[in-house]
């Protein structure tokens, strides 16, 4: 996202947290998948970029373990990160992509971990 006033931000992962069967996937593939998950995003490069931000509850919900290893992640109801740009970094349109296409290309295996938790995922019909 492009918005003056330092507000600029590059981004990934799943921030619409109103699909409920889309935030269910996600949980269940944690759950089945947490050994990959704390490898992402414990990734040096990635540690040094992103913190996993989303809508959270308050506690885990029903139907999954308090005490799963990766229970604070369960409470999400979606999840993404930011990379904060200065309006400076905008400037030079080169410098600027080289600095996406690194973040990016950081950030691309939590992408496919979530892709890999949606593979099945329908839109809701209107």
């Amino acid at each position: 996202m492009i918005k003056p006033g330092n507000q600029s931000f590059l981004g990934g992962g799943l921030f619409a947290d109103m699909f409920k069967d889309a935030t269910a996937m996600i949980r269940d593939y944690i759950v089945q998948n947490g050994e990959e998950w704390e490898e992402i995003i414990h990734e040096p490069a990635f540690e040094n970029c992103f913190t996993v931000r989303g809508t959270a509850l308050k506690n885990v919900p029903a139907g999954y373990e308090k005490e799963h290893p990766q229970a604070e992640y369960l409470k999400f109801k979606s999840w993404y990160l930011e990379y904060p740009l200065k309006d400076e970094e905008l400037k030079d349109a080169e410098a600027f992509l080289a600095k996406a296409s690194e973040q990016f290309r950081i950030m691309k295996p939590f992408n496919d971990y979530l892709n890999k938790a949606l593979v099945t995922f329908q839109m809701p019909a209107r």
